[in-house]
């Protein structure tokens, strides 16, 4: 029903629950057929003849109730925000396997840092000019993006403390390896 006093619409037959404007009783079935009142008018009119597809579909926003709408709009932003904020992963992917570093380069500092802090919570072992890395299960990261964030971060401290890229391999948990690094074709990973 389409309230007279107040113009909003719900499926109360008896009272409006906005204004509490009690309903004429014999409008009250019309309300059930094809016959709809329009919000700015008192004349019925044919429900769905003439109407345009915006018109239906805001008819049936402004019929749920508000915390119908505002959840359905918390739904939709952030899948509009997951869609825009995924589409880097796939890049960073991409360049990986091409064999492009894609870390922001880093002080000397802060590389001595990486350099420490991975020789801290892995195993490195260093053979003339070649590095292995191994993780251990506690500091090793499930997902590939932070592997790969993780091999990234210290191939490219090792080649700025060392002065030279050197050829590294890494080494998952279970002692596989996952990715390796040299001067010629960068960082790739292995499947």
């Amino acid at each position: 029903m389409i309230c007279t006093a107040c113009n909003k619409e719900s499926k109360n037959l008896r009272v409006c629950p906005y204004c509490f404007t009690p309903y004429p009783t014999d409008t009250a079935p019309a309300s059930r057929g094809s016959i709809r009142m329009s919000p700015g008018s008192n004349a019925p009119q044919a429900g769905g003849a003439g109407k345009s597809l915006m018109t239906e579909v805001r008819a049936f926003v402004l019929r749920q109730s508000p915390v119908v709408r505002w959840s359905a709009l918390g739904i939709a932003m952030v899948a509009v925000l997951w869609i825009v904020t995924s589409g880097g992963g796939d890049a960073v992917g991409a360049s990986a396997a091409q064999g492009a570093v894609v870390a922001t380069p880093l002080q000397r500092d802060e590389a001595l840092a990486v350099v420490r802090k991975t020789r801290e919570t892995a195993l490195v072992d260093v053979q003339q000019d070649e590095v292995f890395v191994s993780y251990t299960a506690a500091t090793f990261p499930l997902r590939e993006e932070g592997q790969l964030v993780l091999v990234q971060q210290f191939a490219q401290a090792d080649g700025m403390v060392e002065g030279r890229k050197r050829r590294i391999f890494f080494y998952n948990p279970n002692g596989k390896l996952f990715a390796q690094s040299d001067a010629s074709r960068g960082l790739i990973l292995v499947r």
